[in-house]
């Protein structure tokens, strides 16, 4: 891993790969729903272009997650690697996508992304195939990130396309995956809303579960109207050790994300560990392999 200076103030744990490398490119489609929820941002699909910028300018570094709901794995795995390429100072580490659909495939993804593209762990979208994160079809995944000794990035929580339901993305069945890989680190992107009490029942109960809060925005968490309401408490008490600050850029944008942060009410402590210190730990781990 790329040692932080001193001008760090952040590790960004979930950044999708950009959907155009400059701002002179066209600009692409999101997905429906996201659209409609997230606004012109996510829509218009900022470039890596911009990107770096932003991070550059917010003293940010970034892991790079590959999300394929559409299109082929192999292709964002492979840009994936060509961001972290482009500048690794700014983008330290990579998880590669896989389509659970497929298991040999997938298998043979990992394989190669772990061996010649350099990509430290696993990101799993099940919800978005119709598929419960603890289904069987997923597990060959699991004991393969558990062999490598890398992590594994699951959506946890509401998806907001109209053709896969929620109930996939239930906290529930990441504790049932914890339950028989308790050597993985499993790392539950979103939060798990609109479950809060039983994703924090979850990573309470398994000191291997990880949140990150990508494409959250701080006052939700932090309002009282939000459905968020035990989240704050427990970030700030049982659970500090393991909470990651994220965007899930293009979802969400730096700027906001840390004018927000105050919000949170976190203790100077707890948020130095929210902002890059448990990422950096995570981080050791993964570059340790």
């Amino acid at each position: 891993m790329n040692q932080a200076g001193a001008g760090l103030r952040a590790i960004d744990f979930r950044v999708q790969p950009p959907w155009r490398w400059t701002e002179s490119e066209p600009e692409i489609e999101g997905l429906d729903g996201y659209k409609r929820v997230y606004g012109e941002g996510y829509k218009r699909g900022h470039s890596y272009e911009r990107l770096r910028a932003d991070l550059v300018r917010l003293g940010i570094q970034a892991v790079v997650h590959s999300e394929p709901v559409r299109g082929h794995a192999r292709d964002w795995n492979d840009r994936t690697h060509e961001t972290l390429k482009r500048s690794p100072d700014v983008f330290v580490a990579g998880f590669c996508g896989v389509d659970p659909r497929d298991i040999m495939g997938g298998l043979h993804e990992i394989d190669r992304c772990y061996h010649d593209l350099g990509l430290r762990g696993v990101s799993l979208v099940c919800d978005f195939h119709n598929i419960d994160l603890s289904d069987k079809r997923c597990y060959p995944f699991y004991a393969k990130a558990a062999q490598l000794g890398i992590p594994v990035a699951l959506h946890v929580g509401v998806n907001f396309t109209t053709s896969s339901p929620i109930r996939h993305g239930h906290p529930a069945h990441v504790d049932e995956i914890a339950c028989h890989f308790p050597d993985l680190v499993l790392i539950c992107a979103h939060g798990g809303w609109p479950w809060p009490n039983e994703m924090i029942a979850v990573a309470w109960k398994h000191a291997n579960v990880y949140l990150d809060f990508g494409a959250i925005a701080p006052k939700y968490i932090a309002s009282d109207a939000g459905g968020w309401e035990p989240m704050k408490h427990f970030m700030n008490s049982v659970l500090q050790e393991r909470i990651l600050f994220a965007s899930d850029w293009p979802m969400i944008g730096h700027d906001r994300l840390l004018a927000e942060l105050a919000l949170l009410e976190l203790k100077p402590a707890v948020l130095d560990k929210y902002l890059r210190g448990n990422a950096q730990r995570l981080l050791e781990r993964m570059h340790a392999r």
